[in-house]
């Protein structure tokens, strides 16, 4: 930093279609990331092509090459193993006075507000940047990737989840299909190591602190489309890694034991995506009234010429993901 204004960068695996990889990078950018380093979890050769030649974004494509160099050829089994493995590694090598982890599908807002928010914020702790979560309006899902509105955390009696989701309350927590925690931006320097939402200290060393933005910055498109959340359940209902199971809470585990039950019964589980990701007119109204709900459009940076309409996306997962649509059945 040196007296000017704090640096951030950006870290994050990404396994998603070119086009939503591509947005992020060039969004994070140009909005003020001195450095977005993007990991591939597979190789994806459209994704460089995409960001073209502009500098301070890093495409790295973790394949088994990599993991030779980087890790004696061991590739992290789990998904968030290899995020905390790629982050840690940005955050040990970066000039940059701060590293936010994060996912493709998670977009900062509004860059001078978090380096607002970093210029006044204390560097021995970490920053949590408080999370809203895309849902689908009365009018929408339309044709592009980000439409919609943005709905906040609420702690609700179960009684009134019940009244506002029906039957779909039970698959959400705090109101959100995702996580509530928010990702932490991490100050550069400490004997830490990047975690998926928060840091963790190395070897004994005491817990880090946290202190969290004041507005919700980071916006969680938990699904790009409903084709692609319903493909997200499918996947993740039956991973079977080895070690302990992780822990993700019991709304998203009904989320998965619904999916598990109903394999063989599409439109239930397209039931379940649009329950638990679209609002109708009435919990729109009542959100809002519970100030809960932003309408604020979202709009990527520098992204005027990519094609992000849901039709290409959807396109580009039919083709990556044939096979377990055809297995599960699933026309959308």
């Amino acid at each position: 930093m040196a007296g000017g204004a704090p640096t951030w960068a950006v870290a994050a695996l990404g396994d998603e279609p070119a086009p939503l990889i591509a947005a992020f990078a060039r969004h994070h950018r140009a909005i003020g990331a001195s450095e977005v380093h993007v990991f591939l979890d597979r190789p994806n050769p459209e994704v460089v092509r995409l960001i073209g030649d502009r500098d301070g974004i890093f495409i790295t494509t973790c394949d088994q090459a990599h993991w030779d160099r980087v890790n004696q050829g061991r590739r992290p089994e789990r998904h968030t193993g290899r995020q905390k493995f790629v982050s840690t590694s940005v955050y040990q090598s970066t000039t940059c006075d701060w590293v936010l982890h994060c996912d493709v599908d998670e977009f900062i807002s509004d860059g001078a507000a978090l380096s607002k928010a970093l210029d006044k914020a204390d560097r021995s702790k970490g920053l949590v940047i408080r999370n809203a979560e895309r849902a689908y309006l009365p009018s929408s899902p339309g044709e592009m990737l980000f439409e919609g509105g943005f709905r906040h955390p609420i702690v609700l009696a179960p009684e009134d989840i019940q009244a506002l989701y029906g039957r779909f309350g039970k698959f959400l927590s705090q109101g959100l299909t995702g996580h509530h925690t928010g990702k932490t931006i991490v100050p550069t320097g400490q004997k830490w190591e990047m975690g998926v939402h928060h840091p963790k200290a190395l070897g004994t060393g005491p817990k880090p602190l946290l202190t969290s933005t004041n507005r919700r910055l980071l916006l969680h498109f938990d699904g790009l489309t409903p084709l692609h959340y319903a493909i997200k359940l499918l996947k993740k209902s039956f991973e079977n890694y080895s070690g302990p199971k992780r822990k993700i809470g019991e709304a998203r585990e009904s989320q998965y034991r619904f999916t598990r039950n109903h394999a063989d019964r599409p439109r239930e589980i397209l039931r379940l995506v649009e329950g638990v990701q679209s609002l109708d007119a009435r919990q729109a109204e009542s959100l809002l009234a519970l100030d809960r709900l932003r309408l604020d459009p979202f709009v990527p940076r520098d992204c005027d010429d990519l094609d992000l309409t849901r039709a290409t996306f959807d396109a580009l997962l039919r083709e990556r993901d044939g096979e377990i649509l055809a297995k599960a059945g699933l026309e959308m």
